[in-house]
């Protein structure tokens, strides 16, 4: 109601129970509260395709040495080979040109790793770092449609 003496409104009292309540009620609604902003989805295209991600290691190496991976793609290394492997990124010894690969690192007989998300187009070459000289266990993952560098393995 308004006061015609008074240049302000006055407002019934309403007590700080019954706020309180108001305010809850309207939370537990979704009314007028916070929401973290959700994550748009991301484009097919750097979903990594189900099948085909996959490079075994054996006894005469990895199969295949090289493979195409799409941009966000996760390679699964699959170790059948009776001994243990450690899968790096080039170069040997620092490991410095494609992260993700490392994720990879130990596989004991039987086990598989996956690398890490790959988020950049490049050429990225792998080895096994306990026998880093033994071509048959290196190999490229290619990803976001990187080209073969045409280097050996």
């Amino acid at each position: 109601m308004i006061d015609p003496t008074r240049s302000h409104v006055l407002l019934p009292r309403v007590p700080a129970l019954a706020v309180l309540a108001i305010i809850l009620v309207a939370g537990a609604c979704g009314g007028g509260g916070y929401s973290s902003p959700s994550r748009p989805s991301a484009p097919a295209t750097t979903q990594p395709a189900a099948a085909g991600l996959t490079v075994t290691i054996s006894a005469t190496g990895v199969a295949p040495r090289s493979l195409q991976v799409p941009m966000g793609g996760i390679v699964t290394f699959v170790n059948s080979d009776s001994r243990t492997h450690q899968i790096m990124s080039n170069p040997h010894p620092t490991h410095t040109d494609c992260p993700s690969i490392n994720d990879v690192s130990m596989l004991a007989p039987g086990q598989s790793r996956q690398t890490g998300a790959f988020m950049v187009t490049k050429a990225c070459g792998y080895h096994d770092h306990m026998n880093p000289n033994d071509a048959g266990l290196q190999g490229m993952l290619l990803v976001g449609g990187a080209q073969d560098p045409g280097t050996p393995y």
